[in-house]
């Protein structure tokens, strides 16, 4: 699904360059939940970025579904895309829509007609559970239903690659926990490739297969998530009494 072999990323500022990620070597597996932590600053916004084709990396090799990215046109990139979805930290609803065309209007963008992706619509919404608030507008949903929304709308393409982006940092442990257990009946259902970037360790030892832990814009580990915490003293540094 994702192989990325020995990928840089430098910005230039007014008086030098910084280097963001530096010799990023690593391989995500179809259908597996893959986590990515690190505290702030280390890079997991950047990488996330590059994963996304959001910006291109310095030097390197990515290959995204069988494809070296840095062979697409303008339109491949574009159809790639299509299979992939994003579920971020603040939600990302449109405030003047309703939750049915918030979540169906990936499809819209798409072509498809009003009757089609509104079906699609209230079945993803019973997926999460709120199908109830189709005609409700985000301005009258808590936060974990706000998420819940997202996720729907995150759905409904059939993605085969999800980007995660903090999707719990903005919730309460309780509902955090509940968007946890539905993340992980997704995976279950609809069995796509999942990038999970979070700082929460409890939240990358609930969901995840592997995790890479970033530090200092470099791996410090990857590998099965029950090995991580035996690395004291990489994991100390970087996390110390957080855990």
């Amino acid at each position: 699904m994702i192989k990325l072999e020995h990928i840089s990323k430098s910005f230039k500022t007014k008086n030098n360059s910084v280097c963001a990620l530096d010799d990023i070597s690593l391989e995500i597996h179809d259908g597996e939940i893959f986590g990515i932590i690190g505290k702030s600053g280390v890079g997991k916004s950047t990488l996330l970025k590059i994963l996304s084709l959001s910006i291109m990396y310095d030097t390197g090799t990515y290959t995204l579904m069988d494809i070296d990215v840095k062979t697409l046109t303008h339109k491949d990139k574009v159809k790639l895309l299509q299979n992939t979805s994003f579920i971020y930290q603040n939600f990302s609803l449109l405030y003047n829509l309703n939750v049915l065309d918030n979540v169906s209007l990936p499809l819209k963008l798409r072509g498809v007609d009003k009757l089609t992706r509104h079906q699609k619509a209230r079945e993803m919404l019973a997926f999460v559970g709120l199908d109830s608030k189709a005609l409700d507008y985000p301005i009258t949903l808590s936060g974990g239903e706000a998420q819940r929304i997202s996720i729907a709308r995150a759905l409904i393409t059939d993605p085969k690659l999800l980007f995660l982006d903090e999707p719990t940092s903005a919730l309460d442990e309780e509902t955090a926990y509940d968007i946890l257990k539905l993340i992980r009946k997704l995976h279950e259902t609809f069995k796509p490739t999942i990038v999970f970037v979070s700082h929460q360790i409890q939240s990358i030892k609930y969901l995840c297969d592997r995790v890479m832990m970033l530090g200092d814009n470099k791996i410090k580990h990857i590998g099965k998530i029950d090995k991580l915490s035996t690395l004291s003293t990489t994991y100390d540094a970087i996390w110390g009494d957080r855990l």
